[in-house]
């Protein structure tokens, strides 16, 4: 074909305007130095493991927050390692930021690892009675407010193991 060169259309060697870069092919990937290229970028931070000790049998939540650090919107994928694999994909606007859970059933009584892309956790599964605490019905009243009213938080923590135990509740408003 007469405007094909090594395999590009014409239009591929065609200079760019001067905010994509210097007059280069795209696939180079040069740019003039005040041009900054889109990118996605994640970062995955607060790993939490709750509880920390269950009977075989019992549910674990394992989360995280993923967090768009890029300039573009993107996907990512986040890996649930150790004793048990699993994996999900969220969709991030920049600057947002999501929980993403795991629920795991260990089976057996022992300690068990897991890992959330580099951050580093471990739970127990034991024969011994535990406290099965949690926290469940979250009701937020009103659910839009003025700055400076007032914001009503509640929720109903049930110990659903064989014996007496504590759970700290954390709310973390944004």
């Amino acid at each position: 074909m007469p405007n094909d060169i090594l395999g590009y259309k014409l239009e591929d060697w065609i200079p760019q305007e001067p905010w994509q870069g210097p007059p280069l092919p795209e696939f180079l990937k040069i740019y003039w130095p005040w041009y900054k290229p889109m990118v996605t970028d994640f970062k995955v931070s607060n790993l939490v493991v709750s509880p920390a000790e269950v009977n075989p049998g019992q549910l674990v939540t394992i989360s995280c927050t993923v967090t768009n650090i890029g300039t573009k919107a993107g996907d990512y994928t986040i890996h649930l390692g150790g004793d048990f694999m699993a994996e999900q994909t969220v969709s991030l606007a920049p600057g947002e930021s999501k929980t993403v859970s795991f629920e795991v059933t260990p089976t057996v009584a022992k300690t068990y690892s897991v890992s959330v892309d580099g951050l580093h956790g471990s739970f127990k599964a034991t024969t011994e009675p535990v406290a099965d605490i949690r926290v469940e019905n979250l009701v937020i009243s009103p659910t839009e407010v003025q700055v400076g009213q007032t914001v009503t938080i509640k929720v109903t923590a049930t110990n659903y193991g064989t014996i007496a135990g504590s759970k700290t509740i954390v709310c973390t408003v944004t």
